[in-house]
C-alpha cells in the first residue's frame, strides 16, 4: 500500500471513531424523593415530591422538555414545561393540579420526561427526542378531623371482586398489590395504637334507586367492610378496635354513571378515633 492510500485510509478510519464518538446517545433520566410515601396532607411529613431530571444533553438549552404526571386512569393531571430555554435540574411538586383533581391515598402515578434536544444536541446524537418514565404510589393522606383527637384517610385502590366482597385473586399481580396497601393501612393504624378504626364502604348505585340500594349495595359495602376488618385483623391488629360499615351508594362523590369519575364512589374509609 503506497503513502497516499495509507493516508486514506487512516483518515477514513479517524472520520469513522470521530462520527463514533460524536453520535453519543442523548439519555435521560428521573429521581424522586420518595416512591411510596409522598402524601401532600398537610403534616409537614412527604407533604412535597421533589423530583430530579437527569439529562446527558445540554440542559442549559433544549427546544423544548415537559413533564407531565399522570394518575392511573391514564389521565395528565399535572404538566411543567418550557421552551427554548435552560431545563431546570429540579422540580418540587406539592400535589396541586391543572384539573383541580386530588391526589389519592395509595394510588399509582406515573411521571413522564419528554424533551426536544437542542438543534446542536440533535446533530451530534441523531436524535430528535429522549423520553424516560419514572412510577410512584402514594401513602396515605391524612386528613385531621379533630387536633389530636380524630383523623380520616379514604383508599379507593383496593380491588374486589367484581358484585363480591371478596378481594380480588384472579391474579398474582392483583394478590400482591391489595396486600401492599393493606400493609401499609395497618402500618398507619399502628401508629395509633390508642384509638378506635370505624372502616366504612361504599359502592357505587348504578340502578340509583332505594330498592337496589337497600337489597343489594348495602349488603355488598357491609360485606366488603368486614372484609378489610379480617383481614387488618390477620395483621396484626386488634380486632376490639375495628368497627366494619357498609354505607352502600351514600355520599357520593361523582354521579355513578359517569365513566371519567364513577371510581371515586368505590371507596374504603377509615375513621381513626381516641
Amino acid at each position: 500500500m503506497n503513502f497516499w492510500k495509507k493516508l486514506a485510509f487512516i483518515f477514513i478510519c479517524t472520520s469513522i471513531i470521530l462520527q463514533t464518538v460524536v453520535a453519543k446517545e442523548l439519555t435521560a433520566d428521573l429521581g424522586l424523593s420518595t416512591l411510596d410515601a409522598f402524601s401532600p396532607d398537610g403534616d409537614g411529613t412527604n407533604d412535597e415530591l421533589v423530583i430530579t431530571l437527569f439529562y446527558s444533553g445540554n440542559f442549559s438549552k433544549v427546544s423544548s422538555w415537559q413533564l407531565t404526571i399522570i394518575d392511573q386512569r391514564g389521565f395528565t393531571i399535572k404538566t411543567f414545561s418550557g421552551k427554548n430555554q435552560k431545563m431546570p435540574k429540579r422540580i418540587v411538586w406539592d400535589g396541586a393540579t391543572d384539573t383541580g383533581s386530588e391526589i389519592y391515598s395509595l394510588n399509582d402515578y406515573a411521571i413522564i420526561l419528554r424533551i426536544v434536544p437542542s438543534a446542536k444536541d440533535e446533530k451530534k446524537s441523531g436524535q430528535k427526542k429522549v423520553v424516560t418514565a419514572k412510577n410512584f404510589t402514594s401513602g396515605i393522606l391524612l386528613e385531621t378531623v379533630e387536633k389530636n383527637k380524630r383523623w380520616r384517610f379514604a383508599v379507593n385502590s383496593l380491588q374486589f371482586a367484581s358484585g363480591r366482597p371478596e378481594l380480588k385473586t384472579g391474579t398474582e399481580e392483583q394478590i400482591l398489590f391489595n396486600n401492599y396497601i393493606l400493609d401499609v393501612i395497618a402500618a398507619k393504624l399502628n401508629e395509633y395504637p390508642d384509638t378506635a378504626v370505624t372502616i366504612t364502604a361504599f359502592e357505587n348505585n348504578l340502578e340509583n334507586t332505594t330498592e337496589s340500594n337497600i337489597d343489594q349495595v348495602l349488603p355488598l359495602t357491609q360485606g366488603r367492610a368486614e372484609t378489610i376488618v379480617e383481614v387488618l385483623v390477620q395483621k396484626g391488629i386488634d380486632r376490639s378496635r375495628l368497627n366494619a360499615i357498609g354505607r352502600g351508594g351514600a355520599n357520593e362523590l361523582s354521579s355513578p354513571t359517569d365513566e371519567n369519575n364513577s371510581w371515586k364512589n368505590c371507596r374504603i374509609e377509615f375513621d381513626v378515633e381516641k
